[in-house]
């Protein structure tokens, strides 16, 4: 990856602060803080993204959004059930670890102009 910030050209993404948290069951869970500079460039990424593919998510879809709070998706949740008579409930475990990267970069390129 190279991208300039500030001047300065990045041949390669600055490391990732691996961090263990425990969890309940004794486990622990990794966390990665991002550097300073990788999550600047991030955060432009996501400013040159968000408003066109904001436009393609479902109304009653909360997580990482926008004007969403986690706070009012049980209250719709709640409202979308009460009109059919099904629930489907998922919990894709690992899913942004394990994402196709050519598949996620061809939704992207086909929903905006960002190369």
């Amino acid at each position: 990856m190279r991208y300039e910030l500030c001047g300065m050209v990045c041949c390669k993404r600055p490391p990732v602060k691996r961090v263990e948290i425990p969890k309940a069951n004794g486990g622990v869970r990794q966390l990665g803080i991002p550097a300073l500079a990788d999550r600047i460039v991030q955060t432009l990424v996501k400013q040159a993204l968000e408003p066109e593919l904001e436009k393609h998510f479902h109304p009653a879809s909360y997580g990482y959004r926008p004007g969403k709070s986690a706070r009012k998706a049980p209250a719709t949740a709640r409202e979308i059930c009460w009109r059919y008579d099904g629930v489907v409930e998922l919990d894709i475990k690992g899913y942004f670890e394990n994402i196709a990267h050519n598949l996620l970069m061809r939704v992207v390129r086909r929903h905006t102009q960002e190369k």
